[in-house]
């Protein structure tokens, strides 16, 4: 996938969102070892350093924009998103996320059951001109299952009121 973006020079824009995690990431390669490719980053030591040496979530992260480059104009399925993610950066993910599918055209369809998620996601994109968030909630009533959707305003008053949203 990282290849596909080279080929389009759209590399830089899977480095520019790792580096919200990162702030030391100078570049990406992409580099075949035992025959097997890794993506390894460049933070100013006297070696590239593979991917997964920088965290799970740093790997978490560069899977997500990966799939959101690979998919322009279309769409990306994303089950239980902070999988692998401390709740300490979803923040930032989520603004990582945001920039890669704005730059891309992709819309994210993700999941989660983490509260800690769907505040950092209405924090992040209650602060975007144009609120490209919304939640959808499944709930069971009379013994049907039905969606019930929490625009900007609706999710904020639910969060504030200490209501169940997941």
């Amino acid at each position: 996938m990282f290849g596909n973006l080279q080929v389009r020079g759209e590399q830089d824009e899977v480095l520019k969102v790792l580096r919200l995690i990162e702030p030391r990431l100078r570049r990406l390669e992409m580099v075949v070892v035992a025959g097997e490719p890794i993506l390894h980053g460049d933070i100013g030591g006297n070696r590239m350093i593979p991917l997964p040496f920088l965290g799970e979530g740093m790997v978490r992260l560069a899977s997500l924009v990966l799939h959101i480059g690979n998919a322009p104009d279309g769409v990306v399925l994303v089950d239980e998103i902070e999988n692998g993610l401390h709740h300490t950066v979803l923040t930032s993910v989520w603004q990582a996320v945001g920039e890669a599918a704005r730059k891309f055209n992709t819309q994210i369809f993700a999941t989660t059951h983490s509260l800690e998620c769907v505040i950092a996601a209405h924090k992040v994109f209650s602060q975007t001109q144009s609120c490209e968030f919304l939640l959808h909630r499944l709930e069971r009533v009379n013994d049907e299952i039905r969606a019930i959707t929490y625009d900007r305003e609706t999710l904020k008053a639910a969060i504030e009121a200490d209501l169940e949203v997941r």
